[in-house]
């Protein structure tokens, strides 16, 4: 039986159903599949636009771990001040700062789980431009080749004048990479009440926002 023929024979049982009860059994019945299906199509649709919404101004994305935002009240604004002074209009940009996610702090491991999978996402979906934590939870996720090789991005200048304080990582083939940056209490970020020991500094390797990564984290250094 032909398509239309079919549409005409299910139209003909729909007008002769005796109530509205039956109709919507009928309705549902025959066209589940495409109505589930659509449904589905439209769900997906919603959660990807609340997801992206507000994301056009995001000019850099940053993960702050194991910070001090909790404890004292930090200078929010430290980092629209690096980017403007880094020449970026601020105006209608933010950058987007994770101070909310913590490893080891509370001796809770499904929570250093759940944790852990959310970092490892954000590497992997390239909701990550720019990563800092302590060594130990630096580390964890080199083993991943998570990071871009700072020697490829940053002014050489700008490195040696911070030799003492540059962080590789060797792989297991012998491959030496310069991962990141030690930060002191002397840095933006110390300053502004985030940290106050020694954190480490990095560009995710699959970073969306490159270009603004590395002002950022060149402007860190010179600050």
């Amino acid at each position: 039986m032909k398509l239309f023929e079919q549409f005409e024979k299910d139209r003909q049982k729909f007008k002769d159903l005796p109530d509205t009860n039956s109709r919507i059994t009928f309705i549902w019945d025959y066209y589940k599949i495409p109505i589930l299906t659509i449904l589905t199509a439209l769900l997906i649709a919603s959660i990807s636009f609340f997801n992206n919404l507000g994301r056009g101004d995001v000019l850099l994305y940053s993960v702050l771990l194991n910070n001090d935002s909790l404890l004292v009240e930090c200078d929010e604004e430290v980092f629209d001040r690096l980017m403007s002074q880094a020449g970026y209009d601020m105006e209608h940009k933010r950058v987007d700062v994770n101070t909310e996610l913590s490893l080891g702090r509370l001796e809770n491991d499904s929570a250093d789980a759940e944790t852990l999978q959310v970092i490892n996402a954000l590497f992997m979906i390239s909701d990550l431009d720019v990563y800092v934590a302590d060594e130990e939870h630096f580390d964890y996720f080199a083993q991943a080749d998570a990071y871009a090789d700072l020697s490829l991005l940053i002014n050489s200048d700008l490195l040696s004048k911070h030799r003492d304080r540059l962080h590789y990582y060797e792989d297991s083939n012998g491959k030496k990479a310069l991962i990141g940056v030690v930060l002191t209490t002397d840095s933006p970020l110390h300053k502004a009440g985030y940290y106050h020991d020694e954190v480490i500094i990095g560009i995710a390797a699959n970073a969306v926002n490159l270009d603004e990564a590395i002002a950022f984290f060149e402007q860190i250094l010179s600050d």
